[in-house]
């Protein structure tokens, strides 16, 4: 006598079994689009149904990359095995399911446990261990589940040490408000990865990261952005700027000064530290020793030469215009006129209404007659319109070495 158990045609009225452990341990910190395509594949390896990275691509409505990238990323965290047919093409294989019951020691009907499994029941009987589990009680303000006790001999198989995670507990509590034991696990994972495995080497390690995460605030808040939530894409970025390019941060604010009144300052910063970077290297500096620096002195040295020359330009154009003044006072009532002109201007264009308008036109045509008339002054004494205007050395980036794009000006190389 036979007994068999009658399956739909169709797969996806059946219903398929995901390990718990699966959705409270790596689920929480893995990419969206990487758990769908486990699930699915997961899915169909139950129904022991043949599909291919192509076709879940296809189904998920997700690149064929984004699968790939899913599978290196479950198979680093050893819940799926890459089994290669042909070792010469790293892009077909297949994909063997981890049981991930068995690793964690928690499936009850198997002889051989894991090794994490007998590392947690011997590390019960280390009084470091009980030390560190009584502390995780009174941090957490209640008993411990089985699964927790799992999950932090998970942990110290993987190299962290007793002192270690009752740090962790005690760091994400105050620091980060949050003591469930996944997000704990996954902070310890990180400190790890990072080569940090004692209580002591965290608690460096977190100084450093909080120091460097008050100098993300403080570039966020030059850049006019300190209300947003800062991205990972935007920490790689300050990373660069700090570490790759070794500007200081007070260089980066003076660049963001720059930036007042730009419509996007993030890029325009970008743009100028990136041109500086360029002009900084250009010369050899990029693999002499110190060159960081180094850079900020040549740095502080053109900023000095713009500031010196802007200064003279500007008190030369005051010399100029006394002069002309002195010779002719008409053309000092004539500046005087035009700038009160220019105030009421832009307050009849401010009323909004068809009245200001033409009384802006009407004001406007008013200037021009004066200037005009300002014109024709000087030039019976020999003097040319622009005679009192600020002439700078460079009348691209008006010495400053920056273009209006936050491109670097090409005076700014000669400069350095």
């Amino acid at each position: 006598m036979n007994f068999t158990i009658e399956k739909h045609a169709n797969y996806y009225l059946d219903d398929t079994q995901v390990p718990n452990i699966f959705i409270s341990e790596y689920m929480p910190g893995a990419p969206g689009d990487y758990v769908k395509v486990y699930l699915y594949a997961y899915m169909r390896a139950a129904q022991r149904d043949v599909t291919s990275n192509e076709t879940i691509a296809r189904e998920l409505g997700i690149d064929l990359e984004e699968v790939l990238a899913a599978w290196t990323y479950f198979e680093k965290r050893e819940v799926v095995r890459k089994r290669f047919a042909d070792l010469s093409d790293a892009l077909r294989y297949d994909v063997v399911f981890t049981d991930l019951k068995r690793r964690a020691g928690r499936d009850t009907g198997e002889s051989d446990r894991s090794d994490s499994g007998g590392r947690l029941r011997s590390a019960l009987d280390d009084e470091e261990v009980r030390n560190m589990y009584r502390d995780m009680e009174r941090l957490t303000g209640g008993p411990l589940t089985g699964s927790d006790i799992a999950r932090v001999g998970a942990l110290l198989d993987e190299g962290a040490s007793p002192g270690l995670v009752t740090f962790a507990y005690r760091y994400c509590g105050a620091r980060r408000h949050n003591m469930r034991a996944p997000y704990v696990a996954g902070v310890v994972r990180n400190w790890l990865s990072a080569g940090v495995a004692t209580a002591e080497d965290a608690e460096s390690h977190v100084q450093d990261a909080d120091a460097r995460m008050d100098v993300y605030k403080q570039i966020m808040k030059a850049l006019g952005l300190q209300f947003a939530a800062i991205t990972d894409a935007e920490r790689r970025v300050f990373d660069t700027w700090l570490d790759d390019m070794s500007f200081t941060p007070d260089e980066i604010f003076a660049a963001a000064e720059k930036a007042v009144g730009k419509r996007n300052k993030y890029d325009y910063v970008k743009k100028i530290l990136e041109s500086d970077y360029e002009a900084m290297t250009s010369g050899g500096l990029n693999s002499v020793p110190g060159r960081a620096g180094e850079s900020a002195k040549r740095l502080a040295g053109r900023d000095r030469y713009y500031e010196e020359a802007r200064e003279k330009a500007e008190a030369e154009a005051v010399g100029r215009r006394r002069e002309v003044y002195d010779a002719f006072p008409e053309v000092e009532r004539i500046d005087r006129d035009v700038a009160r002109l220019n105030r009421e201007s832009v307050s009849a264009i401010m009323t909004r209404t068809d009245s200001g308008r033409r009384e802006s036109d009407r004001i406007a045509a008013e200037i021009d007659k004066r200037l005009d008339e300002k014109a024709a002054i000087m030039g019976k004494g020999g003097y040319s319109p622009d005679y009192m205007e600020i002439h700078y050395r460079c009348a691209k980036c008006r010495d400053t070495g920056v273009l209006d794009d936050g491109g670097a000006c090409d005076c700014f190389t000669k400069s350095m």
